[in-house]
């Protein structure tokens, strides 16, 4: 909580109700979003090196002048009128200075190194029997925190596990199995993801075994994880207002390119994501309503909802 920005905390909106799980992942969602789209006209495995804007006109193509072109790392260019960017914030934090050419606004840069973009993994233990009741929601682990606020990346190879704090059983075992997902989160979750499985369920088991005082517990069978910190286009998991930070740096980083837009150089780059959605951060709905905010944008722009104008 020490990284965490207390006065704009309040700004944040939960929503009422449970959480929706998709049941076979994400996926579900995003086919649903395309199932309308032709096919072909979104390209997988097609990763941007460089959004060039800031020109009047780019580039003239069949007839046409564009503002911006996109140039992926394979080296094929496409130009558009319009794009938006919707990359996880930890990626914007790693590569802003070479993802833009021109490089952004210095108040949008800012706005970008002043939030906080947070690592939180889960970890999937799978085991042949369950060691816990029928009727067991949750393994919860208690640790007795003896340490400083602050520790010291030193610490964290025997202290690691101690972020984890339970373990959730999924139920029912007739469809997932004999299953316990934990979540860890922070530095302690980075570290994470630089061990083996092995070493994984190592500490894990022995943590299990101290929780449930039995040392011959058997050590789980298969342990699936994500590493959201080491992946290359995240570096991260969601984002979060930091200390010296606040939600006007979301506002910020929100803000359409060029600033001043004008009928001889319109809007070329606009910008979506959850840490783009000051009341809705770190979650998919403010992920998805900051996408339809961007699309409800060229639309007014346009100010023709059924223009088949082709954009990107």
């Amino acid at each position: 909580m020490d990284l965490v920005a207390l006065e704009p905390f309040g700004e944040y909106a939960m929503l009422p109700g449970l959480d929706c799980t998709f049941p076979n992942g994400y996926d579900g969602l995003t086919d649903r979003i395309m199932s309308s789209l032709p096919k072909g006209l979104v390209l997988f495995g097609k990763p941007v090196k460089t959004i060039h804007w800031g020109s009047a006109c780019m580039e003239e193509s069949m007839g046409r002048c564009f503002s911006v072109q996109v140039e992926c790392e394979d080296g094929e260019k496409f130009l558009v009128d319009h794009v938006i960017v919707t990359v996880p914030l930890g990626f914007l934090k790693e590569h802003q200075e070479t993802f833009f050419s021109p490089p952004l606004p210095s108040q949008k840069m800012a706005a970008i190194k002043h939030l906080g973009f947070g690592t939180n993994n889960k970890i999937f233990l799978e085991f042949e029997q369950p060691f816990w009741k029928p009727d067991c929601e949750l393994v919860e682990v208690v640790w007795v925190d003896e340490s400083p606020l602050a520790e010291s990346a030193a610490d964290l190879q025997a202290t690691w596990f101690q972020k984890i704090p339970g373990f959730i059983v999924l139920q029912p075992p007739e469809r997932y199995g004999h299953i316990l997902c934990g979540f860890i989160a922070g530095k302690e979750a980075e570290f994470m993801e630089t061990l083996s499985d092995t070493e994984v369920i190592t500490a894990l088991t022995q943590v299990l075994r101290r929780a449930t005082g039995n040392p011959q517990l058997d050590p789980p069978k298969n342990i699936l994880r994500s590493k959201w910190h080491s992946e290359p286009y995240t570096k991260g998991s969601y984002s979060y207002v930091a200390v010296d930070s606040s939600g006007d740096d979301i506002d910020v980083l929100a803000q359409p390119l060029p600033e001043e837009a004008h009928n001889s150089k319109p809007l070329q780059v606009l910008f979506a994501g959850e840490a783009t959605h000051r009341t809705f951060y770190s979650t998919t709905h403010g992920a998805l309503l900051s996408g339809w905010r961007e699309a409800d944008r060229l639309i007014h722009l346009y100010d023709l909802p059924d223009s088949p104008h082709a954009m990107l």
